[in-house]
């Protein structure tokens, strides 16, 4: 099984993976993918270019299908810009959940708790952020800590699947 958090930058994809990661490790065998981890650490090469982010998506996309296909629970936060690997995530995966992080994007840019939107080429500021393609789950977050029934929701999704 995967679930998919995605969104802008910001947007807490990796706060509430993490904290779904917290709780599946305790019992099933499970891993946690940050798409930003990877850039850094393995397709560091790799730009901010439309080509460039497409080979990093399609990079994650298929190390998520080795992990599941070695018996892992795969939670992976990704901005995952492409519809086309979104509909490709549903076929590919033998079980998916895509979860999406819906902001109030001036309220991100205005936090910008990771500094990121001071850079350019940045999806949300420069680039546009394409509404998702059939997301299973959407988080409309608020960043007031209010989470648990969020990760609740998504927990009864996984045990549905």
């Amino acid at each position: 099984m995967v679930i998919w958090f995605i969104g802008v930058s910001g947007s807490g994809k990796s706060f509430y993976a993490k904290k779904l990661f917290s709780l599946i490790n305790k019992k099933k065998k499970s891993i946690y993918i940050d798409g930003d981890e990877v850039r850094k650490y393995i397709t560091y090469k790799l730009g901010y270019t439309k080509k460039d982010r497409e080979k990093n998506s399609l990079f994650i996309c298929d190390l998520c299908n080795f992990l599941e296909k070695s018996g892992y629970i795969v939670i992976c936060s990704i901005l995952s810009i492409f519809k086309k690997h979104q509909k490709r995530n549903r076929s590919l995966f033998q079980k998916y959940i895509q979860v999406y992080m819906d902001v109030n994007l001036k309220k991100v840019i205005e936090r910008n708790n990771k500094k990121i939107y001071s850079k350019i080429n940045v999806v949300g500021k420069d680039l546009k952020f394409p509404k998702p393609y059939k997301s299973d789950i959407t988080i409309k977050n608020k960043f007031n800590l209010s989470y648990k029934k969020e990760i609740i929701k998504i927990i009864k999704k996984i045990n549905d699947k």
